[in-house]
This record gives C-alpha cells, structure tokens and sequence, in this order.
C-alpha cells in the first residue's frame, strides 16, 4: 500500500510540474504594408492576433516584436515594398531592448502585395528620414540578447537627412552624422546584414559591433549595395573585447564610389572599408564582391600584419579605387594603409598584397563591372608631391537609389558583387 500510495503521489507531482511548464515557443510572423493598400488588404485578412499580426507601420511591428520575443521563438516582420518615415514622421526606428538568449529576429522587406515572393531590388522597400535625423535608421535596444538577427531587404538613403550646396556637394555642418544602423552592444550569435541598399551616408554606414554569445558567432554581411557614402564600413569588427567572434564573411557586396569624410591623402578613414585586428575576429572571408571607384581605395590597413586575423580575399573584382591618392592604374587601391608604422599611407595593388603578404588571395580579378557610375571625386595632384595642396571637385554629390538603376555588375563581371538571385532565405 505505501508503494502504491508513493507512486501515485509521484504522478502527481510530475503531472502539477508539466502543468506549470511553459509551452514551446512560437513563431510568429507580422506583417507590415502601407495603409489602404493592397498588401496591407492581404496582412488583414491573414492575422489572428495570436501568432499573425498586421501593422501600417514598421515602427509598431518592432515595439510587437520586442513583446513577442520575451516568449522566445522567431519573430519575422515581412515588410511590403513602398516607403515608411517611421514613429510621427521622425525617420528613425528603434527595436525596445530585449533579453531573449535564444529568441530570433527577422527583418525582412521587399515582399509583393500578397507576401508570396521578395525581391527587394525590385519592390523597393525604404525607410524614409528627414532632415534633423535624431538617430541611426535602426536602433537596437542597448544590450539586447538574441540569438540571430537578420536585416535584409530595406533601402537606406540618407539623402534628406543631409545638407547640400547650391552644387550638390555635401556640407558637412548642419548634416546628420548617426549612422544606418546601430547595434548598440547586441549579444548575439549570429548577425545577417543582407540584400539592402545603403546610399549617401555622410559618416559610417555602420560597424559590426556586437558581443559575441559564444566562440561560435558569426557576422554575415551578404549581397548589399553600399553606394556613395562617406564610409560603408570603419572597422570590420565585433567588440574587440571578451568572447572574439568566430568569422566575418564579406560576400557578393557592391561597393561602389563611397569617399572620406576629409578627402585630404593625409587624414584618418579614407578608404570603404576598415580592416580591423584580432582581437575583433579570428577570420575574416572577403568573397564575390565588387569594389570600384572608391576613391580612398577599398580597404584600409592601420594594424601591423602580425596582429590581424586570417585574411582571405576570394574572386572579387577590383575597379579603379584610391585615385585621392594619384592611383592611374585600374587595379591600384585595392589596399591603402600605414601597417602600424608607416607615416605616409602605402597604395597596394593585388599584385603588390599577393607577393608581400602572408594573406589568402584566390581568383582576385581587375575588371570594369560594366555600369556607368559617374566619378563623383575629382582631384588635381601635384606629381611631384601627392601629399601636396590639391584641388577637389565634387564633394559627396548625392546618388541615385531606384529600381532597375542599381549598379549590377554586366557581362563577364556579372558574377561579381550584388546578386538578384540569391536573396536571404529563411
């Protein structure tokens, strides 16, 4: 009888304990079109309010996202095609701080009217902002924990938030300065920076700068277009402190006529991209991209080469970059950079980096991509000095963001840089 009566008490015990347990996490999916139009007729006529939601503004599906990741699963906002200004018109939008260790968040525009397929360089979806920009376009709530967060799909143009002469070149007083997207010290383990259009950035468009969770953590930044800013990328790092990230790739990316901030050849950040030490990544994978008419040049190099991760530049395409610094060949500038002692900055061609460095270089080509892109940087330099008084012509003119005039790369370059076939896929 007492084993009898202890069994019993035993199922009951386990019975109250599964009835106190949380259910398994959902996913949930909101969607998000302008109001009165034909998407945002579908959204409604799919939600429940359970795990399907249906909102007219991106800024209300985040602060719905933030609540619905406390539970834990994956929260995917499927963004409509066509232009959203963000909470009262302020073109900035901001995801609440979230603690959720193994909850993900996807962000994913580009979606036709009935959410049956994306292509975001052809449904553009933009985020609009406006002169006065009092933040980044996204803002990750400070500290925030997720296990993966995916940007794909969105057009960032900085262009309203930025103040022009009567010439179209940029000034820097009285422009906004935040960057694109802030992660704000973002825990997470996986990072996706995919298929979106960053444009006329006049300071950096952003840096991967979250805490890895663990040894493991990766950054993908895949398929985007970074055009015309003054910096895509000032350090290609995690938090170069606690946990290092595992690996950074860098693949099919068009990088395309971004400039510095100071066009002068003896200032700091002037080439698209900032190779950073160690301590931010243990490798670093730079493959399929496209990177031309840079006028900084494509990468910059301050750390000595003992001190970086493991390099490896793969099958991209290189295109007239560093002409701030004289460069009259087509594959100059490929990397510009002191390598920690140098006093002036040392202009590598692929050639130069193959024979001199210990890096992995595999199938690195100079190409013209095939797309006409107007120079916006001109320079008159002294032969004799490069570093001497020059004159500058063109500063930070505004470019173009519309479908069907991206910058594709065109015939045998075509497999270079931004792909329309490869979007982020869940």
């Amino acid at each position: 009888m007492k084993r009898t009566s202890s069994f019993f008490l035993f199922l009951l015990v386990v019975g109250m304990l599964l009835a106190i347990t949380p259910a398994q996490a959902s996913d949930y999916t909101i969607y998000v079109a302008p109001k009165d139009s034909p998407a945002y007729s579908f959204a409604e006529s799919q939600a429940d309010s359970k795990t399907i939601f249906a909102e007219r503004s991106f800024h209300r599906a985040l602060d719905g996202a933030s609540k619905l990741l406390a539970r834990g699963g994956t929260v995917s906002i499927l963004i409509a095609g066509g232009e959203y200004d963000g909470k009262a018109g302020a073109g900035i939008w901001k995801l609440p701080a979230v603690k959720s260790p193994s909850g993900r968040l996807h962000l994913l525009g580009g979606w036709n009217d009935d959410f049956s397929a994306r292509a975001p360089f052809d449904h553009l979806t933009r985020l609009v902002t406006r002169y006065g920009r009092g933040g980044a376009f996204i803002e990750i709530g400070r500290r925030s924990q997720l296990a993966e967060l995916v940007i794909s799909g969105l057009v960032m143009d900085a262009r309203p938030s930025n103040k022009y002469d009567g010439d179209m070149n940029l000034m820097k007083s009285g422009t906004s300065t935040y960057r694109m997207i802030s992660f704000a010290q973002l825990k997470t383990d996986h990072l996706v920076i995919a298929d979106n259009v960053f444009a006329n950035a006049p300071q950096v468009v952003f840096d991967p700068y979250i805490s890895p969770m663990s040894g493991s953590a990766t950054v993908d930044i895949v398929n985007n277009f970074f055009l015309g800013n003054v910096i895509p990328i000032q350090e290609l790092s995690a938090i170069p402190f606690g946990t290092t990230l595992q690996t950074i790739n860098m693949r099919n990316n068009t990088v395309v006529s971004n400039w510095p901030y100071n066009p002068d050849p003896t200032s700091s950040n002037v080439s698209a991209i900032g190779l950073y030490h160690s301590g931010g990544a243990q490798n670093v994978v730079i493959e399929g991209n496209v990177f031309a008419y840079n006028v900084g040049g494509a990468f910059q190099h301050d750390w000595t080469e003992d001190r970086m991760p493991k390099l490896t530049f793969r099958s991209n395409l290189f295109f007239q970059n560093g002409m701030l610094f004289g460069a009259e060949g087509d594959g100059d500038g490929v990397i510009v950079g002191k390598f920690g002692a140098n006093p002036r900055y040392m202009v590598l061609d692929l050639e130069t980096i193959e024979d001199d460095f210990g890096y992995r270089m595999e199938d690195n080509v100079v190409m013209d991509p095939g797309f006409a892109v107007d120079q916006l940087l001109y320079v008159e330099i002294d032969e004799e000095d490069p570093y001497a008084d020059h004159y500058i012509e063109g500063y930070g003119t505004a470019m173009d963001v519309e479908a069907g005039g991206l910058p594709f790369a065109e015939g045998e370059a075509s497999a270079y840089g931004v792909q329309a076939s490869q979007i982020w896929q869940q």
